[in-house]
């Protein structure tokens, strides 16, 4: 286990540096005191510490020598991971085409529907309301655009 948490909080480190820089290349915004790289950066930057330590207790415990459950495609949860990270790419594809208040309730809707909760009128209450109250603030609070997709 130890080995595989070291590679693993070494591809973190990777994933988060890429991350990182990846956001010097957000469009810029004049007059806008948080602009949309603040987020993205504030978690590469968590994740990057979080993976760090990762290594540094692995390397430094030499007790855990078990070895590191396999992950099969077949499992229930690793295919219910790989639906949420599909969902999400579509969501990422689909922003810039339809629009955020569109696609937005869909994966809302979608994710919790795939973490196992079923009573339907909550879901869609939940999904519209959380839609319209991120999309109030970020456009009103924060001052930044979100994609509009059709409404533009």
């Amino acid at each position: 286990m130890r080995k595989a948490n070291i590679i693993a909080g070494g591809i973190g480190m990777l994933i988060s540096a890429l991350a990182f820089v990846k956001t010097f290349t957000f469009k810029q915004f004049k007059n806008v005191p948080v602009g949309p790289e603040f987020f993205p950066r504030a978690l590469a930057v968590g994740l990057f510490i979080c993976c760090l330590a990762l290594v540094i207790q692995n390397i430094l415990d030499r007790t855990n020598t078990e070895k590191a459950p396999t992950l099969s495609p077949l499992s229930k949860d690793i295919r219910r991971m790989l639906i949420g990270l599909a969902i999400i790419l579509a969501t990422a594809y689909l922003w810039s085409i339809l629009g955020f208040l569109i696609v937005t309730p869909f994966t809302i809707f979608g994710l919790m529907l795939l973490l196992g909760k079923r009573n339907w009128i909550r879901m869609i209450i939940i999904s519209v309301a959380v839609t319209f109250v991120v999309f109030l603030a970020f456009r009103f609070l924060l001052g930044i655009e979100m994609p509009m997709g059709l409404f533009s």
